[in-house]
């Protein structure tokens, strides 16, 4: 099977590498074929293209889109819970459609982003002088690492501005202590729930995949059900968890099976503000699994 990699991110969202670079670097890794997902934007796509006709790589549209779904089967007060969602729409034929249904995420990411970083110059300084000082600091130390594009902001950005300052000891560390789900400095982007994510990703001629299942901070049963939702929803396919336990994977793999999902592999790739995840590195799919680019028509 040729190599295949269908979830990563540029500068254009959250990652460190330009279109050009990143598309330069699939070909170095021996991907075949990719897909560029940045987070709620398409803006990269056209350089990629360019970048990939040069070196020979099978270039997919794509794109993450962040969503809300409300999940059953807790007890008592946590019954039901309501998670941000992440679906990668693949291949898909509309990019004005998408690109308008796209702009009102970015002003969320933008709102969001200014939020976050007034949340943490808050619970950063004592004196309200030296937290609007603070919040100007970090903001334009944001800005320059999203290119100026305040649409693009993202935890990431964040994180990497306070790993940076000396706040904390990593990336990681600014998730785990401040950006993170219901941490200090966390705001929920305001967004679409998942079912109208899947069917506007249809509108626009492409496939759903439910990205990284298991990166939801959700139990077995509950991971489980997401996949179930998702499928209810019209879904298409579902990532394979990348670094996980077998068991884990297994799980994953019997959900798709029984609800009749395609496979999509990816790495989530960003750079170097998250080195751990490597371009290519990807689980094995089952032989009789099948891919989500086997249900491609044709390549947009």
């Amino acid at each position: 099977m040729k190599k295949i990699d269908l979830h990563m991110h540029s500068t254009c969202s959250d990652g460190t590498n330009t279109p050009t670079e990143l598309i330069k670097k699939v070909a170095l890794a021996g991907i075949e074929m990719a897909a560029l997902t940045d987070h709620d934007t398409i803006k990269g796509l056209d350089e990629a293209k360019e970048a990939a006709k040069m070196v020979g790589v099978e270039l997919i549209r794509g794109v993450e889109i962040s969503c809300t779904h409300t999940l059953s089967g807790g007890y008592g007060k946590h019954q039901e819970i309501d998670k941000i969602i992440h679906v990668v729409a693949l291949n898909f034929s509309d990019s004005l459609k998408m690109n308008e249904a796209l702009q009102s995420l970015q002003d969320s990411r933008h709102l969001r982003g200014r939020q976050m970083i007034q949340k943490l110059a808050d619970s950063l300084m004592d004196h309200p002088d030296e937290a609007a000082a603070l919040f100007e600091n970090l903001w334009q130390q944001v800005l320059t690492k999203v290119g100026g594009n305040a649409r693009a902001v993202g935890r990431a950005h964040i994180g990497q501005v306070l790993y940076e300052l000396g706040y904390v000891p990593s990336v990681q560390a600014a998730f785990d202590k401040y950006l993170a789900d219901n941490k200090p400095a966390y705001v929920p982007i305001q967004t679409i729930n998942m079912a109208d994510t899947v069917a506007l990703i249809h509108e626009c001629g492409g496939l759903a995949v439910l990205a990284h299942p298991t990166r939801y901070k959700l139990s077995a049963t509950r991971t489980q059900r997401l996949i179930s939702d998702f499928a209810q929803c019209g879904g298409d396919g579902c990532e394979l968890p990348n670094h996980e336990p077998l068991s884990c994977i297994e799980m994953v793999s019997r959900a798709i099976a029984k609800h009749e999902l395609a496979v999509s592999l990816g790495s989530d790739f960003h750079g170097s503000n998250m080195p751990w995840r490597k371009l290519g590195s990807t689980a094995a799919m089952h032989k009789n699994q099948v891919g989500i680019w086997e249900r491609f028509d044709q390549i947009y």
